[in-house]
C-alpha cells in the first residue's frame, strides 16, 4: 500500500506544518474509513445486481427459462453496511435446485452450501433430488430440471474482497 510522505525542514514552523497536517489526517480517518465501508458494500451489491439479472430460475422442459426476480440493496445499520438480496428466487439462484445442474444429493456446488444447510435435494419434499420434477403455475403444470447455482452474493463478494486495495487507495487518497 501506498505511504502517505510530509517533508519539513527543521525549523519550527515547518514541523508545526507537517504536525498540523498529520493530525487532520488522523481526525479524516475515521469518516475514510466509513467511506470505505459503504462504497465496498455498493460494490458488492452492484455485482450481485448483475449477477442475478442473468440468473436462471427454472428450467422448464418446454425450453423456456426463467430470470430471477431478486432486489439487491445495501441496508445501513449504525456502523455496518448489509447487503441484501431479497425476492422468492434469491435462493435458488444462489444455491441452485435438482442434480440436473448441481451434483448429487446432499452435496453443493456452492462453496458455502453445505455449511449453511443448502444442499441439493435437501429442500421441500426432496424433488430437488430427481432430475426432472413438477409444480403447478397458474393451473399449468411445469416440468423443470432446476436451476444451476449461479451464486451472484458469493461471486460478488470474491471480485469486490480482490479489489478492496484499489477502493482504499481511492477513499483514503493513496
Amino acid at each position: 500500500m501506498s505511504k502517505r510522505v510530509y517533508r519539513c525542514s527543521l525549523e519550527p514552523q515547518s514541523v508545526r506544518r507537517v504536525i498540523e497536517k498529520i493530525a487532520h489526517y488522523k481526525r479524516e480517518l475515521p469518516r475514510k474509513a466509513e467511506d470505505l465501508r459503504r462504497v465496498i458494500a455498493e460494490r458488492i451489491a452492484d455485482e450481485a445486481k448483475n449477477g442475478f439479472a442473468v440468473a436462471i430460475v427454472d428450467d422448464i422442459l418446454k425450453g423456456e427459462t426463467k430470470i430471477a426476480s431478486v432486489d439487491v440493496s445495501v441496508d445501513e445499520k449504525g456502523t455496518m453496511s448489509v447487503v441484501l438480496a431479497s425476492g422468492e428466487d434469491a435462493v435458488w439462484c444462489e444455491f441452485g435446485t435438482g442434480v440436473y445442474y448441481n451434483g448429487a444429493v446432499g452435496n453443493s456446488p456452492h462453496p458455502k452450501g453445505a455449511e449453511l444447510g443448502f444442499t441439493i435435494g435437501g429442500y421441500g419434499k426432496g424433488a430437488g433430488a430427481k432430475r426432472v420434477w413438477g409444480f403447478y403455475e397458474n393451473g399449468e403444470l411445469r416440468l423443470t430440471h432446476g436451476a444451476p447455482a449461479s451464486m451472484p452474493m458469493y461471486n460478488a463478494m470474491q471480485r469486490v474482497c480482490d479489489e478492496i486495495a484499489g477502493a482504499a487507495r481511492e477513499v483514503f487518497g493513496m
